[in-house]
């Protein structure tokens, strides 16, 4: 079910977005291609630049749109080839660089869709610029929840450039007209690093893809992310020893033969799954466990989508996503007791598949680009 907003008229003018990277096609993928296709009026589709991208990974008419690449990260044995990541991420020095030499001159609006560097690009004079914010710069102001940060070589080298890249993702802060966060949560990291306001419009979710109406699997949790420390798998994983539910792991990475190890006897861990795959354990779930931190989080919006009541950390984006006792369980710290205790208590309560379908309506596409379209002609763009 999507709460549909009403129509609102279509921003014209000579657009463009500026993306960091394309190296797959997942949540800020799918929200440029939403914007791409559905803010903007016919004649006035956006050109897209972006440093890097896997192109053979988009769908064909995001991969058309885009019109500029930075030649180093598309040189052989640099590039993103499929799957392959390829070295393209070495040349982070050069992004900041890369971004503030576009030639923006033919645009009259410009959407940097950033969490890294597309922040950094430097729209004409009289343009509007405006930056959909994922998060500011994680591995400047939040390296403890970047994955980067865990040691090693990658983390060395961050490390030593951290002040440098501050000082320019700073200086950037300043240019943008205007701010869109996905979150509340990345709405006060705005204004605790950048000093800035920014108004909330959530990314789009497809939840017209999800179904509420099919039969749950009493007893049957659901936790899908990767397979790192910071998600908290084990955690999750040990929650379950001993109480009368299961647990079904989705997710892949550098904790799984450790985590497969020690599974306790009501918990299975599958890996990788296609997004068809994961759609039918959604639906058929009694409850969706996530107890990490995110910037937004869209599998928590597919779950409620699902008709699944979502047990989450009260932090990040789930406090916009969930209501305490009314689409799930919101838990204020990882702590092994007090998720036992809400795992039991979602299981106790009686749960409408039909009224958390709807509350994942609030994050639909159409509410997505109602929203974006509003605050873009609020600050002036063409319509």
């Amino acid at each position: 079910m999507s709460e549909v907003a009403p129509e609102r008229p279509p921003i014209g003018g000579r657009p463009a977005i500026v993306h960091d990277w394309f190296q797959g096609f997942h949540g800020a993928e799918r929200t440029v291609e939403a914007m791409r296709t559905g803010v903007f009026a016919a004649g006035s589709e956006p050109d897209v630049y972006t440093f890097h991208a896997a192109r053979e990974l988009l769908p064909a008419g995001l991969a058309r749109s885009i019109v500029q690449e930075s030649r180093l990260a598309a040189l052989p044995g640099i590039r993103q080839r499929g799957h392959d990541p390829g070295r393209w991420r070495w040349l982070l020095p050069t992004m900041p660089y890369w971004f503030r030499g576009l030639d923006l001159s033919s645009h009259d609006l410009v959407i940097s869709s950033s969490h890294a560097f597309a922040i950094q690009a430097r729209p004409a004079p009289g343009a509007i610029h405006v930056c959909y914010c994922y998060t500011p710069l994680r591995y400047v102001w939040l390296p403890e929840t970047d994955a980067r940060a865990a040691g090693g070589p990658k983390d060395r080298a961050l490390r030593a450039v951290r002040g440098w890249l501050r000082r320019l993702d700073l200086e950037a802060s300043a240019r943008p007209h205007g701010y869109v966060a996905i979150s509340g949560a990345v709405r006060e990291r705005i204004r605790r690093f950048y000093g800035r306001d920014a108004e909330v419009i959530h990314p789009p979710v497809d939840v017209q893809l999800f179904d509420h109406r099919a039969e749950k699997e009493a007893g049957r949790f659901l936790w899908v992310h990767r397979l790192v420390e910071y998600k908290r798998p084990e955690l999750v994983a040990e929650a379950f020893r001993g109480l009368p539910h299961r647990l079904t792991m989705v997710g892949v990475g550098p904790l799984e033969a450790r985590l497969r190890a020690r599974l306790p006897e009501n918990v299975e861990l599958l890996g990788w799954v296609s997004q068809e795959e994961l759609a039918l354990l959604l639906a058929r779930a009694s409850g969706f466990v996530h107890v990490g931190e995110e910037d937004f989080g869209i599998t928590m919006v597919e779950a409620l989508a699902s008709g699944t009541p979502v047990i989450a950390l009260a932090r990040g984006g789930a406090r916009d996503v969930v209501r305490d006792g009314e689409d799930g369980v919101l838990l204020e710290q990882t702590e092994l007791g007090l998720l036992r205790e809400a795992i039991e208590a979602a299981a106790r309560s009686d749960w409408d598949p039909s009224a958390l379908a709807a509350r994942a309506g609030a994050f639909s596409r159409e509410v997505f680009v109602a929203r974006l379209r509003d605050y873009l002609a609020s600050l002036g763009a063409a319509t």
